[in-house]
């Protein structure tokens, strides 16, 4: 449940982002105070969660899929030797699965923007991303090894500045956890701001796929 209260908070700051990267906020102008990014965000609060819950799911689904297939590789190879390299496939089948998910990174920007329902910003997006997976590898990459220090950096950095009996009590554990939920979404940006390009890319070209050319018109 605290993973998937992280990812729908992911998605949230990844309208947010949406929002910004494509100026739909402009209508503030330069105003010193404007409304805040997550206005656009709530008023689309059905479809985030709609896109949330799909794609959580099939992460879910696409990491216990990959643990089957480590456990059957295991009673082949012998569980002891496969033991010592339990932390590396792990982490591996995280980016794999989560690198093929982001193929679905473009449809949020695309229902903020586009005001499309789920499954067609889900299709959409899977159409944009074709020709693109390399870079949006990448981005992932980015994210979880980004997320990875910033939560392991959160956990230590906390432990070290907070007094050995404030941390025997029940509430340390929870602002342990938020802590380092804020400290992992502060790497996020680079790939949010990367889906919302993607997809605005993808409108003004026409979900072109990179080199390729439209059909010349024959009056």
């Amino acid at each position: 449940m605290g993973f998937f209260v992280a990812w729908l908070l992911g998605c949230f700051a990844l309208a947010a982002i949406a929002t910004i990267v494509n100026g739909l906020d402009d209508k503030w102008g330069d105003a010193p105070w404007r409304s805040d990014s997550f206005q656009r965000a709530r008023e689309h609060f059905p479809g985030i969660l709609g896109v949330a819950f799909f794609t959580f799911w099939a992460f879910a689904l696409g990491v216990l899929a990959m643990a089957l297939i480590g456990v059957a590789f295991s009673r082949v190879t012998g569980q002891a030797r496969f033991y010592h390299y339990g932390s590396f496939t792990g982490a591996l089948a995280y980016i794999l699965v989560a690198g093929v998910l982001c193929w679905y990174g473009m449809a949020i920007p695309l229902i903020i923007s586009r005001e499309m329902g789920i499954r067609a910003a889900l299709k959409r997006s899977i159409k944009i991303s074709n020709g693109y997976e390399g870079f949006l590898f990448l981005l992932v990459l980015e994210s979880v090894a980004g997320s990875y220090v910033a939560w392991y950096a959160a956990h230590i950095g906390i432990s070290l500045v907070t007094p050995s009996f404030l941390r025997n009590t029940a509430w340390y554990g929870w602002i342990v956890f938020f802590a380092s939920i804020l400290a992992s979404a502060a790497v996020e940006p680079p790939m949010f701001i990367g889906f919302s390009l993607l997809a605005r890319l993808g409108e003004d070209s026409g979900d072109l796929a990179p080199g390729s050319q439209q059909s010349p018109q024959i009056d």
